[in-house]
């Protein structure tokens, strides 16, 4: 005998969202149940147009109540839970029996991807999972007044399987940016009322921290996100989003790192498959100087997402881009964690008694301990952090004469002379390797105040560096015709797109002085051009 599937509706003056959502099911549901709260449209006669069983129930400001009815009249197998502002494509329609046939074998409830569509404009808002296939069984009903969730004898469904995204996606246009408040004010009513109950359900915190989100009320939202939080994870679809909300909140005040900290240490702990929480995580160690202990937490995203594990039911945000992103940031915190792995070859060559090499690698080995020293003095510059700022006097107090002398002119205490430039110029590159081009341009913007040949041996750095813009903005202050400053600029122009630009100065540079470098980038402005 063939699998029945049933779809199920609630609704009230819905007939234009209606009629594209019921079209999109022609032919792929066996029968459809219609659940009316009290229209004063055309919703009804749509839903009899298109073949529904028609039911009416007054509205009682619960939408578990009105999912319950249409349950109960369903006489299907599987149970397609759709609201009228969702639909599938043609191709996603066709899927629905092929996938439950497929992955309801061993599962009482199939989760799938909804696309969130602004209505207004059509925007793409985000991507989320939901639980809408149901397998038709006793004492199955949804509970909660608002953000209704179905359960087998008041209890989640354990038996689950989560369909790929590229077998089912439901399209769903109910929200856009004029909707959004007034149906979180509708929604915080209704889960107030629930939490007043005394009986609320163990997701309301959640909820919570969800609706005053949406209603940008970060207090409440942070509020209600602890109080979800402490309970540990819990087993329910994007159990993980109060995590998100929480963490995201608490990035945008540095004054609430330790808050921050101890969320991602919690994200981590709950959901170590989400990859996204330990390159977190790893943020709030390296920010507070536990190197170590970042570019171990960077290299455990980088492995739960070239694992996959983090493609459950917890939806992740974590792409190549991003693993690119944290892999040179695990770069960047293992350099500046280096100083106890570079004592172990120093204390090879003391024993072997090779005091020559010794003594340069000692020499070495000091050099970049101070240059790391700098680099964290640069990425900590503007904390304002307590225990943060006791680590920078620290390392300030640590750091070799000559860089000493190099930070105290650099924060604008002493005078910049050629003595200074020679240093800086012996460390830029090291500190733009260490911290990236980003962190590293304030300090590279210091050499505006150098002399001519102070700012061009700095711009060498940043060429090579391919930091097109900072070279160029320290080359445009050299107002002296020199051949190789024409070279770097036509070189820097030609790489940030300004061809007529980079062929002046390149030609200014064949004529003060030729080089190989500036023909090759004359001959390539050609072709770009002949093209």
């Amino acid at each position: 005998m063939q699998m029945r599937i049933s779809a199920c509706y609630i609704v009230r003056n819905e007939a234009a969202n209606l009629k594209r959502s019921l079209e999109s099911l022609e032919g792929m549901v066996d029968e459809i149940i219609v659940v009316d709260t009290g229209s004063s449209d055309d919703t009804v006669k749509v839903a009899e147009a298109h073949g529904a069983r028609v039911f009416h129930f007054p509205w009682q400001d619960d939408f578990s109540a009105a999912r319950n009815v249409s349950l109960s009249k369903a006489t299907g197998d599987w149970i397609l839970v759709v609201d009228a502002d969702e639909y599938f494509s043609e191709d996603m329609g066709k899927n629905i029996r092929p996938v439950v046939e497929r992955y309801g074998v061993d599962a009482d409830l199939l989760i799938f991807l909804r696309r969130e569509l602004d209505q207004d404009s059509g925007e793409v808002l985000l991507d989320t999972y939901v639980s809408r296939l149901l397998r038709r069984v006793d004492c199955l009903a949804y509970e909660g007044a608002i953000h209704e969730e179905p359960r087998h004898r008041g209890e989640p469904i354990a038996r689950m399987a989560t369909i790929p995204d590229d077998e089912l996606l439901m399209m769903h246009t109910g929200y856009s940016a004029t909707l959004l408040r007034s149906k979180g004010k509708r929604n915080l009513a209704l889960l107030e009322r629930e939490l007043a109950s005394g009986h609320p359900r163990d997701t309301i915190y959640m909820y919570l921290s969800e609706t005053y989100d949406s209603l940008q009320d970060e207090e409440q939202a942070v509020k209600y996100a602890w109080l979800d939080v402490r309970k540990g994870r819990k087993p329910f679809i994007f159990a993980s989003r109060t995590y998100c909300i929480l963490i995201r909140i608490l990035a945008k005040y540095p004054e609430r790192y330790r808050e921050r900290r101890r969320a991602t240490a919690l994200a981590v702990r709950d959901f170590p498959e989400i990859p996204e929480f330990h390159a977190e995580y790893a943020e709030c160690l390296g920010y507070g100087l536990d190197y170590l202990g970042a570019v171990r937490e960077c290299r455990t995203a980088l492995s739960v997402f070239a694992s996959g594990l983090g493609c459950g039911v917890e939806p992740s945000i974590f792409t190549q881009e991003t693993a690119d992103y944290v892999g040179k940031r695990m770069e960047m915190w293992a350099k500046l964690a280096q100083n106890e792995m570079e004592e172990e070859p120093l204390r090879a060559l003391a024993k072997s008694g090779n005091w020559r090499e010794l003594s340069q690698a000692s020499e070495q080995a000091a050099r970049m301990c101070g240059i790391r020293l700098f680099a964290l003095l640069l990425l900590t510059e503007e904390d304002a952090l307590e225990e943060t700022k006791s680590a920078a006097a620290l390392a300030e107090s640590m750091l070799p004469p000559d860089m000493a002398s190099l930070w105290t002119a650099y924060k604008g205490e002493t005078a910049v002379d050629e003595r200074m430039e020679t240093i800086y110029a012996g460390i830029l590159e090291d500190v733009v390797s260490l911290l990236g081009i980003t962190q590293a341009a304030r300090f590279a913007a210091f050499a505006k105040r150098f002399s001519t040949q102070g700012r061009i041996a700095s711009a060498r750095v940043m060429t090579k560096a391919e930091a097109w813009e900072i070279s160029l903005s320290l080359l445009n202050d050299i107002t002296e015709s020199i051949g190789e400053v024409e070279r770097m600029k036509g070189v820097c122009l030609y790489h940030l797109g300004a061809g007529d630009e980079a062929r002046r100065s390149l030609l200014a540079a064949q004529e003060a002085s030729p080089s190989t470098e500036a023909s090759s980038y004359l001959r390539w402005l050609e072709v770009a051009g002949d093209a």
